[in-house]
């Protein structure tokens, strides 16, 4: 903890979004910077479909919230309650009041059980896991003992969630794995919308791949009850029909929102995401406010691809307010990189009108699965987060 209780920038969130912002903001002259973040593990999230897959060990996805922490940035180890926008304070579990010139919320998402009741009930059982809320390990581990002819169900839930491409990661590593072993498993997938990503070249891939690898897909179909101890769900389509869902094993991703404290200290739009202008990511009522990364209004799929760029228009913005001169855009681009087998890959950029985006030469088709890109996602990436974005370098 800090004695100090005001800093030039106050930023909520020790993830990607909030220690990234503090990285480039300390680099462009912005030294009075805190951190307020309740967690001591900081967790590189997108290798976890690859802990989930038996391709990574946990620990190589973990450091201290410490060691990541921007040095001269205050780490205040706290749980933020509410904002008050007005007099610019934000207060914490402990009692603690800080105030602040700029407001910067990398809050994230949290799973929405007023949704979906029950959900850490049926994380509790032996057949469900959940990449998504740290059970990792135990997805391998469900994944290995799946007897030959078992039922398998994978959930996609509504937006807003982080990276839609890394909830149906787990379905193709798994189903890779099942069949180099010889088993062959009844998959289903349930996926809360019409389309995946919703971006139709991208989406006829995966379909295409889904339906190679003999996944029973349910479009347009929520997750609406959980029955952990009959090993089943409910799931209701959009005509209102329902079905009854039998699994061995259930990879759950559930509904997300964000914080209530957002919603309930006026911050918020729908499903509690930060209301900011989704261009310049600056608060659409308060002008020192601002907000990145999967609990703000960003009008896009979020990703840790799309925080970089995010981070990067966010500070040119905040200090361009500051001095009077001009802001840019953000122009919603976000990947998705999604392993359609063991090795390959497709790396998934677009833009948040739909449109298919590529870093790549020209003359390389953007929609092929290459091993290269799986390469680059399982090794490289996660060498450049943890050298390069988190300090603000990239």
């Amino acid at each position: 903890m800090s004695g100090k209780s005001h800093f030039d920038v106050l930023i909520v969130g020790g993830g990607n979004a909030g220690i990234s912002a503090a990285g480039r903001l300390m680099r462009q002259g912005v030294k009075d910077v805190a951190v307020i973040e309740p967690q001591k593990v900081h967790t590189y999230r997108p290798l976890l479909p690859y802990v989930g897959a038996g391709e990574a060990p946990l620990r190589s996805a973990e450091r201290t919230q410490r060691s990541v922490t921007p040095r001269g940035c205050t780490w205040l180890e706290d749980t933020v309650v509410a904002v008050d926008a007005r007099l610019r304070e934000v207060r914490c579990a402990s009692g603690l009041v800080y105030t602040y010139d700029d407001l910067v919320l990398g809050t994230g998402l949290v799973p929405d059980t007023a949704a979906l009741p029950g959900v850490y009930d049926a994380l509790a059982t032996s057949s469900v896991a959940s990449n998504y809320l740290d059970r990792a390990e135990k997805t391998w581990a469900s994944v290995q003992s799946l007897h030959d002819g078992g039922k398998a169900v994978f959930t996609v839930p509504r937006p807003p969630v982080s990276c839609t491409g890394t909830t149906i990661k787990p379905l193709f590593l798994a189903a890779d794995h099942w069949k180099r072993h010889g088993r062959k498993m009844d998959i289903t997938l349930v996926v809360d919308r019409r389309e995946i990503l919703g971006v139709p070249d991208l989406d006829s891939l995966l379909f295409d791949e889904l339906s190679e690898w003999g996944v029973r897909v349910l479009r347009g179909t929520a997750v609406s009850e959980l029955h952990p101890g009959e090993q089943a769900i409910t799931v209701t389509a959009a005509d209102g029909g329902t079905e009854r869902l039998d699994y061995d094993f259930l990879h759950l991703v559930p509904p997300y929102r964000g914080h209530t404290w957002v919603e309930e200290s006026g911050l918020a739009t729908a499903h509690g995401l930060v209301d900011i202008d989704p261009h310049t990511l600056q608060h659409k009522i308060f002008a020192n406010i601002w907000a990145l990364g999967d609990g703000a209004a960003v009008e896009t799929d979020p990703s840790g691809g799309g925080l970089r760029k995010q981070a990067s228009v966010m500070v040119s913005n905040l200090l361009a307010v500051r001095s009077g001169g001009q802001t840019t855009n953000y122009e919603g681009y976000t990947v998705a990189p999604i392993a359609v087998g063991r090795h390959t890959l497709v790396l998934g950029e677009y833009d948040r009108s739909g449109a298919v985006m590529s870093s790549l030469p020209s003359f390389m088709d953007a929609l092929k699965p290459r091993r290269w890109a799986w390469a680059f996602d399982r090794f490289v990436l996660p060498v450049v987060y943890w050298r390069l974005i988190l300090k603000g370098l990239a």
